[in-house]
C-alpha cells in the first residue's frame, strides 16, 4: 500500500492523499456486533483537520461533510462510531493509518454545525478522537505505584486504558511512591 504513493503529489506544503473515508457503525444492521454496518463517506468530504497538542494528550480532528445521502440516518450517528481513513502528507512516507486493520480508528464523539443546505441534504461537522482520550474520560485509576515513573506509565497505559499502540517511554531514575485516588490516567 504505501509503496503505491506517488510522491511527485505530494510536493508542497498543504497537499494530501486521503484514502477512503468510512464511518462504521458500532452494531450492523440486525442487531449484532458482528459484521458493524459501514458507510463510505470519502466524496463528500468537504475539509479534515488533525490535531496534536503538546499539553494534551491525544490525537483529534474533525471532517466537515456535505452529506446528500443523509449518512446521519442511514447508521444512525448515536455516539461511539468509528471513522476511518489514511491520509499522507509532505515529508512522510508511510502517512497516518486510521483503519481498524492496520491501524488505530478514531471514535466519533459530536456532530456539530447541522445546517441544512436543500430538503435532502446538509452539512456538519464530524469531531473524532483517538479511542484513549474516550477510554481516559470514563476511566479513573485507584492503586498504590511504587518504583521508577517510567514503569508506571507504561502499567497505566497498557492496563488501564488498555492501549495497544506503540510506546516510546525514556527511562526515569530514582524510586518514587505515587498514591492515586480516582485520578484519570493522563492526569
Amino acid at each position: 500500500m504505501y509503496s503505491s504513493i506517488d510522491q511527485n503529489k505530494l510536493d508542497k506544503a498543504g497537499r494530501f492523499l486521503l484514502d477512503d473515508v468510512v464511518l462504521v457503525s458500532y452494531v450492523s444492521a440486525d442487531g449484532s456486533n458482528q459484521n458493524a454496518k459501514s458507510i463510505s463517506i470519502r466524496s463528500q468530504v468537504l475539509e479534515i483537520n488533525l490535531y496534536e497538542s503538546l499539553e494534551g494528550a491525544g490525537l483529534s480532528g474533525n471532517i466537515v461533510v456535505a452529506d446528500g445521502q443523509a449518512v446521519v440516518s442511514h447508521l444512525p450517528l448515536t455516539g461511539y462510531e468509528r471513522i476511518e481513513f489514511k491520509l499522507y502528507t509532505p515529508g512522510t512516507s508511510r502517512g497516518y493509518d486510521f483503519t481498524a486493520k492496520t491501524g488505530h480508528p478514531m471514535f466519533i464523539y459530536k456532530i456539530s454545525n447541522r445546517t441544512p443546505l436543500t430538503p435532502r441534504s446538509q452539512i456538519y461537522v464530524l469531531h473524532f478522537c483517538s479511542r484513549e482520550m474516550i477510554d481516559n474520560e470514563m476511566t479513573r485509576v485507584n492503586k498504590t505505584y511504587e518504583g521508577p515513573i517510567d514503569t508506571m506509565v507504561v502499567d497505566i497505559m497498557r492496563t488501564d486504558l488498555d492501549s495497544k499502540k506503540n510506546l516510546i517511554v525514556e527511562e526515569t531514575r530514582g524510586l518514587h511512591k505515587f498514591v492515586m485516588p480516582r485520578i484519570k490516567p493522563f492526569n
